[in-house]
């Protein structure tokens, strides 16, 4: 499926995150020294941290709490409109301007290529891509939502009892295309939550993933499909006239 660009997109953030089946434990300073320069090119700000996991453990006897540190690794690009996070859990690449498929796909393959392609027996216990759209112009009324977003996300809206009261309103619906989970959150978020909606600004926040065991050179294929998938959902949600006055508007 090739990519449709619009003139305009309400793109607040576009995540994609693996997860690793186990910790990586040698993933050190020592063991990034010979690949952060090439990561620096496409994220030149680094930064190293201190990051945690807590965990809990319940016996007969008693309850016992853990907290295990460990190092974490994160990147910016110049403008701070991407980031990347690493560490012994996880990698996961944030936007907050998006630009296209291919950069896209450039900022999460690059680092995994540097990073984990000299492990090829790395397994991946969870790959996705979200996409949170946020539509921040204003739409007059709870009813006025179907004239921009199509029938499954929006008339529950336009049928809401009291909309004059609610504070809230999030339709969550899941689906399993081929192996691929989708979940898509849509609906009145309320930016000014838990007062009583007045600005309706409306969410669609579209996730794609698989979460069982694969290779780390499956990501990029998953990516691709994800991807089509996300494009796929997201058309398939909205209106003629949301094309045509807003996106391309």
């Amino acid at each position: 499926m090739s990519e449709i660009c619009y003139k305009k997109n309400f793109l607040k953030q576009v995540i994609a995150k693996i997860d690793f089946a186990q910790p990586l434990s040698d993933l050190n300073h020592a063991s990034l020294v010979a690949v952060i320069a090439e990561i620096k090119k496409r994220y030149p700000i680094a930064e190293q941290a201190t990051a945690f996991q807590q965990g809990i453990e319940i016996t007969d006897q008693e309850i016992r709490s853990s907290k295990t540190e460990f190092p974490e690794w994160n990147f910016h690009g110049v403008d701070r409109d991407k980031s990347l996070k690493i560490n012994q859990h996880f990698l996961q690449v944030l936007l907050t301007k998006y630009t296209s498929e291919s950069d896209f796909r450039d900022d999460l393959l690059n680092p995994v290529s540097q990073i984990i392609g000299t492990r090829p027996e790395v397994l991946i216990a969870r790959t996705g891509v979200r996409f949170i759209n946020i539509f921040d112009f204003e739409i007059e009324t709870f009813g006025k939502v179907k004239e921009y977003f199509t029938e499954p996300i929006s008339d529950h809206l336009a049928a809401i009892a009291n909309p004059e009261q609610c504070v809230r309103s999030i339709l969550v619906s899941e689906y399993l295309l081929d192996e691929t989970k989708i979940r898509i959150q849509s609906g009145f978020f309320n930016p000014d939550y838990p007062a009583i909606i007045k600005r309706r600004h409306f969410v669609l926040d579209i996730d794609a993933y698989i979460d069982f065991p694969h290779q780390i050179s499956d990501v990029d294929k998953y990516f691709r499909d994800f991807h089509a998938k996300v494009q796929m959902m997201f058309e398939s949600h909205i209106t003629q006239k949301l094309r045509d006055e807003v996106l391309n508007g």
